[in-house]
């Protein structure tokens, strides 16, 4: 819970607070380690200068700063003190703004941008190959607006490559776990597919029509979302998909399958959503209700006027 609500603290109003502070000195970024750090720590500043609150010039860059360097090296990430005191600054609804907060306030939502950096890299493997100082000038410039010592090009290119090796580590540790589960099974694409109950019926082709429910996990076991769920909250019948207009991984992965089973797919991240989610590969567990022609299961949507 506690972590939901920081986070929910950001998307409302997270910058709401503020004073300029900016300090001209000379950044040493000869090496790649030097690079690397100072565009991760520019780059999450954005979850401050890329909210779209009215009051970023407000800000008091000092508290944020030294909040997030704070929540960097922490391993105890929010605490009750710290939600009260966004709390105070920002209200109830995140609508208002009380100074009497501002320096408490504003300090705890860098913490708590503190604390999601902490907590992805953690998570990802990469926070040791980071230079945390390099970090935070990285972060008071993205703040500033004046992080331009290196090119955009460069720090996007950065940046990309940085994610995309820990997750290609993180990857090929997942689909050798699952290539030594009993009765799994590697497909020529790479995907593994491990059989919790085989089911009795046909298998799709590659543009069929199915019915199935899912839970979607990421590599390191993080519920990313699920079908189960969804029909609980809202209601309804299993999802229906075409093969055809789903990602590679499953077109691929489910001619493999047969209807009525349950199973597993580790999908490499290139089958997955490739790019667009740095390689990150995935895992899905599928019960597996039903398959058809095209148009049989999932129904066309009627043309929308105006589109």
């Amino acid at each position: 819970m506690l972590k939901f609500l920081y986070i929910a603290v950001f998307a409302t109003v997270l910058v709401s607070c503020g004073e300029d502070n900016k300090v001209e000195e000379q950044v040493d970024l000869s090496t790649f380690k030097d690079k690397l750090s100072y565009v991760i720590g520019a780059d999450h500043a954005k979850m401050v200068t890329e909210s779209g609150d009215t009051n970023l010039l407000r800000l008091d860059y000092n508290a944020l700063i030294e909040g997030f360097e704070k929540g960097v090296k922490s391993h105890e990430g929010m605490t009750q003190a710290c939600i009260e005191s966004i709390q105070g600054l920002l209200g109830p609804d995140g609508q208002d703004f009380d100074t009497t907060y501002l320096e408490a306030g504003c300090n705890c939502i860098g913490v708590s941008v503190g604390t999601v950096f902490h907590e992805r890299w953690t998570k990802l493997g990469g926070l040791y190959k980071l230079d945390l100082a390099k970090v935070k000038i990285g972060f008071q410039h993205g703040i500033e607006k004046r992080d331009t010592l290196i090119p955009s090009a460069e720090r996007t290119e950065i940046a990309a490559n940085f994610t995309n090796d820990l997750n290609k580590i993180i990857e090929v540790a997942l689909l050798t776990k699952a290539k030594a589960i009993s009765g799994s099974k590697v497909l020529d694409n790479g995907i593994v597919v491990e059989v919790i109950q085989e089911g009795k019926g046909g298998s799709p082709l590659a543009n069929s029509d199915v019915k199935a429910d899912y839970i979607l996990t990421n590599a390191k076991g993080d519920t990313l979302e699920s079908s189960f769920q969804y029909k609980v909250q809202r209601g309804g019948e299993s999802p229906s998909f075409n093969l055809a207009q789903v990602i590679p991984g499953w077109t691929q992965g489910f001619q493999s399958l047969k209807k009525g089973g349950k199973y597993r797919m580790y999908i490499p991240g290139e089958l997955a959503y490739g790019a667009q989610s740095n390689f990150e590969a995935l895992c899905f567990y599928i019960e597996f209700i039903d398959f058809g022609e095209a148009g049989s299961i999932v129904k066309p949507q009627p043309p929308q006027f105006g589109r």
